[in-house]
């Protein structure tokens, strides 16, 4: 019986059979995906690049390791941005639409993707792979629960809110993985807060990656 779900069929189809799609079949997904799930984003160009990361190397990866539905398209997303960040009208367009789809936490999950974050999350859990499952596990829970795991800081913010703020998220959850970032103009606010975070964050080990576009902390919690 034919579904009535077919953009349903055509995203659990990537899980399936990633390496073995024939160019008839990817055409069908694009056309089905276009019709629903990217429709928000309006332009044509920008659905052509985001499907262009689902057939890239880290798309490929990506969809192997991530079967939430509601997840893949905004990792997808993320990857846009990346590829679009040297034209900044359609790289705050993309944010615009995102942001107004699915709201802040959906834009978050983006630019988690967007700078690179996911990546070096992933290669941190690689350093300790107990199992495949737990490993797939661990990617759907930072994505799926961005906001306990994160702290995205803005020009806007003020230090003492943002200490108080990473208090707050690491009290609350204790996460295994605590991450902080920021880009352009934020990155100078992250760098001087960064002895601030290591006093509330001092049972997690501390890691930086920094660059004149981006400022990223990531604490990893020590095994007593």
């Amino acid at each position: 019986m034919p579904s009535d779900n077919p953009v349903s069929d055509a995203a659990e189809g990537i899980t399936k059979g990633v390496l073995d799609w024939s160019l008839e079949k990817i055409t069908s997904f694009i056309s089905k995906l276009k019709n629903k799930k990217l429709a928000f984003l309006e332009n044509p160009q920008t659905m052509e690049t985001v499907m262009d990361q689902y057939r890239s190397g880290e798309g490929k990866f990506y969809r192997n390791y991530i079967t939430d539905k509601s997840i893949l398209p905004l990792v997808m997303i993320g990857l846009t941005l990346r590829s679009v960040e040297e034209d900044e009208e359609r790289l705050h367009t993309l944010r615009d639409n995102v942001f107004k789809k699915y709201h802040a936490e959906g834009l978050h999950v983006a630019e988690f993707v967007q700078m690179g974050i996911l990546n070096r999350y992933i290669g941190i859990l690689l350093e300790e792979l107990t199992s495949i499952p737990e490993f797939k596990n661990s990617i759907e829970e930072i994505l799926k629960n961005i906001e306990k795991h994160t702290l995205f800081v803005r020009t806007t913010n003020k230090k003492a809110e943002l200490i108080k703020s990473a208090d707050i998220k690491i009290r609350a959850s204790s996460p295994r993985i605590f991450i902080i970032s920021g880009i352009k103009s934020a990155t100078k606010l992250v760098s001087e807060s960064i002895d601030s975070f290591k006093v509330i964050l001092k049972d997690y080990e501390f890691e930086r990656v920094s660059n004149n576009e981006k400022e990223i902390l990531f604490f990893k919690r020590k095994n007593h």
